[in-house]
């Protein structure tokens, strides 16, 4: 009995291929290269950049954990985000983020056109206890914890159980975040 994997081919990608890029954090984002041929600041989440595919596989440790989003691809090739992700090799983590934060199915993947940086933070505040506990499980780990604590500071999470999953059974965890909300509110 044979199984018939169903496997996409990578695209090759033309280095000088357009990527449009999001700041998924909620601070500055800053990067130079060695050589200064590449300088990179977005001050606030949603903050948008574009650089070159070339570009953007120096970036791949910080699409990896999230600090950065591919959000669109500009290209006069039949070229997808999913293209993008595959020829940088991060799929697990982008697979999870379409399926959980954007609600895609897999076989919709390849026809994502462009993706939101709010998202993260709407699937964290939206999303129900399961799915959260699910989503903890994958890649997206450090996104979502570090997005939850974004959103508690902000007063947008009310979600007691959430708050309880990302906290890794550190009492001190949410104290320590209420002190540094109060340190920056100059109370």
């Amino acid at each position: 009995m044979s199984r018939e994997v169903k496997r996409r081919k990578r695209k090759i990608i033309d280095p000088s291929t357009e990527i449009v890029v999001a700041n998924n954090t909620y601070g500055t984002f800053a990067y130079e290269s060695k050589n200064g041929a590449l300088s990179i600041v977005l001050e606030e989440n949603g903050d948008e950049e574009y650089i070159t595919y070339s570009e953007a596989r120096k970036l791949k440790k910080y699409f990896e954990n999230m600090s950065l989003l591919i959000i669109d691809v500009n290209s006069d090739e039949d070229i997808s985000i999913m293209d993008v992700v595959r020829g940088l090799r991060l799929t697990d983590v982008y697979s999870s983020y379409l399926k959980f934060v954007e609600g895609f199915n897999e076989d919709e993947f390849d026809e994502v056109e462009a993706l939101y940086s709010d998202a993260l933070a709407d699937f964290v505040v939206d999303s129900d206890i399961d799915e959260f506990k699910e989503v903890l499980k994958t890649p997206l780990r450090n996104a979502i914890v570090m997005t939850t604590v974004e959103m508690y500071k902000q007063r947008r999470l009310i979600n007691r159980d959430k708050q309880d999953l990302v906290n890794n059974r550190d009492e001190d965890f949410w104290a320590d975040v209420d002190v540094s909300v109060k340190a920056v509110e100059g109370h």
